[in-house]
């Protein structure tokens, strides 16, 4: 019985371990015993406790209080804490997702206690180093025994730094790496038949006429002056167009919100007629929003993928994405804080007809990674 030990701490990776845990549960419960460490990065009880409530993901056996509040000792703060934990369960692999802090120390603790890494969504790349997430996926891929590309861009990525699938046993010097689809998207379609639409009713929006706003990155949260423009560029979208813009806000938006803009700013966007603020929103009900809107508006990578699911077009809230198959298809615009491109992008998707085929997998991404572990660990 291999014990592997899931490393969580924010929204997406309490979602991508969802999938896991149900296939373990289902198909691998005589193969893995999975020890979960929540971090403590998402303190807020709507980022956090509801999903596990939720998604049916098994409730933690380890729950980190962190007091630091910059990335570094934030960091630290859960490495520290995190190589107790491991001396204590002494696991087979530690197994980490995507690119938050606690994926780096995550990484950390694997590479400096000599554990094998697992890394689920490796090989994804913005080349823009000025993102923390963009270290912190770097980082964790070099320290990684066994990668699982979403896409097979995110295999050749790794590939040109010098990570490439080895024969032979499975170790941070010999990595493997396969790719295996988007666990997200099974858990859209897995979820997506639980999703029910009293959001919409709630929040008075009609299927297909509204449109999807959400924003949470440093870099459009927390510049005074690149946030006040994305707001007014928002509210004179909705005016011109008389579309109403659904905003499940972050709790880092709403901070952000408070502190950068003057008060008559704020009053001007949280109170027009056309946004529709929301509290922070459950996954369910998230896939919901993606489902019933009519195009979405986002900084957030896994809402971009999401709106592809779900078959919406999608304007891209940041100068680059990790998600390039999503706009090589057409399905998505990189808009940066461009009103110019925010009008001309939305225009161009009101007047074509657009596809979305499979480029995330067959939704069995999970089954697949379980197999993979059981193998090569």
């Amino acid at each position: 019985m291999l014990k592997i030990l899931t490393l969580i701490g924010a929204r997406p990776q309490f979602i991508k371990a969802a999938a896991i845990s149900r296939a373990i549960k289902n198909s691998f419960s005589d193969k893995i015993e999975e020890v979960i460490v929540h971090s403590g990065q998402h303190y807020d009880a709507n980022m956090s406790t509801v999903f596990f409530d939720e998604l049916g993901l098994p409730k933690p056996n380890y729950t980190f209080e962190l007091h630091a509040k910059g990335h570094s000792g934030q960091t630290a703060e859960i490495l520290q804490e995190l190589e107790i934990v491991l001396a204590k369960e002494k696991p087979n692999a530690l197994l980490v997702y995507g690119d938050t802090n606690t994926t780096l120390a995550g990484a950390l603790a694997a590479a400096k206690n000599h554990i094998p890494l697992i890394h689920i969504e490796a090989g994804l790349r913005s080349f823009n180093k000025a993102m923390p997430e963009e270290i912190n996926r770097i980082m964790t891929d070099h320290c990684s025994s066994l990668l699982f590309c979403p896409t097979s861009t995110a295999v050749e990525n790794l590939q040109n730094e010098g990570i490439t699938h080895s024969n032979g046993n499975c170790t941070v010097d010999t990595p493997k790496v396969f790719a295996c689809g988007d666990i997200m998207y099974d858990n859209s379609i897995y979820f997506s038949e639980y999703s029910k639409e009293h959001v919409l009713i709630e929040n008075d929006l009609k299927k297909d006429t509204y449109l999807l706003f959400t924003m949470h990155r440093p870099s459009n949260t927390d510049e005074p002056k690149r946030l006040k423009n994305i707001c007014q560029m928002l509210i004179r979208l909705a005016d011109k167009h008389q579309k109403v813009i659904a905003f499940p806000m972050h709790p880092r938006t709403k901070k952000a919100l408070l502190t950068h803009l003057s008060v008559e700013d704020l009053e001007a966007f949280v109170h027009h007629n056309f946004i529709k603020i929301m509290e922070p929103a459950s996954f369910t009900d998230m896939i919901a929003l993606e489902k019933n809107c009519e195009l979405v508006i986002t900084d957030s990578g896994g809402v971009q993928k999401e709106a592809y699911f779900f078959e919406k077009p999608c304007l891209i809230l940041r100068s680059e994405t990790e998600w390039v198959e999503i706009v090589e298809q057409g399905a998505a615009i990189v808009i940066d804080a461009n009103e110019e491109k925010l009008n001309s992008s939305f225009a161009l998707f009101q007047s074509k007809s657009l596809t979305f085929p499979h480029l995330f997998g067959d939704g069995k991404s999970a089954e697949f990674i379980c197999a993979k572990i059981v193998e090569e660990i």
